[in-house]
């Protein structure tokens, strides 16, 4: 990984970033929401031939400068925040590659601005919240006790499972991000398919060392944010090539939000990758790799190659 870089935006704004590797400019956008950008470093480092991977922490994140008004953590606000990078940076089409919240915030930008994007690929994404008031709504909220069930038995579940149950009130109350970071360690095994597989546990071993949280940024999803999204209306304006990814045993971005999420975009693929939980690129790198470099070549094969620039990036 290169070091660290800051690009400035208007109004005496800043963003932080890294970049990671060579090929096709890609913008990865980080969930949580509030996660700075280096846990999406999973990602990018399975794509290093093929990807330059721009991990820009969101804005309230890292070094990238807080929004004044609340109201901007939301994905569309994020999708705005990103172009703005992206045109800070000189970068021209970009493929966007999200994770979770940040999948969320992709579709968005994919939506909001269809000519700076060659291609999306968004990983375990939340598109429909509780109070969607829909069959979706409703199927997302059974899948997610089910996966959450599935983990009764072990040792560590008795002391996760009432944060998972109180994340909201928890992370409404807590004053120090740092409180929200230690929660999340906490429930982290809840979001894999099998947390106590060896390899599973060294992912999420590096997960928790990237753990750092905007409490901003995480208080406006959980003070109401994420319960009204509905992307569907959105999504019909995304013209790229996108790809869907979604653990088979994904409890809160699972099957039941992917499936209604690919089928509002035009030209979209759903993969659904058995036996995983929220996090392909950790618990199942082959495959998901495997599926992300074959949505890249059929994606460069159709825009006759043109979308595999190789150069440094801008100075920052």
């Amino acid at each position: 990984m290169r070091r660290g870089r800051v690009v400035e935006l208007t109004d005496g704004r800043q963003a932080s970033y890294q970049v990671v590797g060579s090929g096709w400019p890609a913008l990865m956008l980080a969930g949580g929401p509030g996660l700075g950008a280096a846990f999406m470093y999973h990602h990018a480092e399975l794509f290093t031939d093929t990807l330059e991977s721009y991990l820009i922490d969101p804005h309230g994140s890292g070094r990238s400068t807080s929004p004044r008004d609340a109201s901007v953590y939301s994905p569309e606000g994020h999708a705005v925040f990103y172009d703005e990078v992206r045109h800070a940076l000189d970068l021209g089409e970009v493929l966007l590659l999200g994770e979770s919240v940040g999948a969320t915030t992709a579709l968005t930008y994919a939506a909001l601005f269809p000519e700076q994007v060659n291609g999306c690929i968004a990983v375990s994404a939340f598109g429909v919240g509780p109070a969607a008031g829909t069959g979706a709504a409703s199927s997302a909220e059974a899948e997610a006790e089910r996966g959450l069930v599935r983990h009764a038995g072990a040792a560590w579940y008795p002391e996760a499972r009432p944060v998972m149950d109180e994340w909201t009130e928890r992370v409404l109350a807590a004053d120090d991000a740092h409180e929200v970071e230690r929660m999340f360690r906490l429930v982290l095994p809840m979001y894999t398919a099998h947390p106590d597989r060896p390899d599973v546990a060294a992912g999420l071993e590096a997960l928790r060392r990237r753990v750092t949280f905007d409490l901003a940024a995480v208080k406006a999803w959980e003070a109401g944010l994420y319960r009204t999204i509905d992307l569907r209306p959105l999504l019909a304006k995304i013209t790229c090539p996108t790809l869907v990814v979604a653990g088979e045993l994904d409890f809160i971005c699972g099957p039941a939000q992917a499936r209604p999420i690919c089928e509002a975009i035009p030209s979209a693929q759903l993969e659904i990758i058995p036996d995983c939980g929220h996090f392909p690129a950790s618990e199942a790198p082959r495959a998901y790799s495997e599926a992300v470099l074959l949505f890249l070549a059929a994606s460069r094969k159709s825009a006759g190659g043109r979308l595999a620039p190789s150069r440094p990036p801008p100075p920052g």
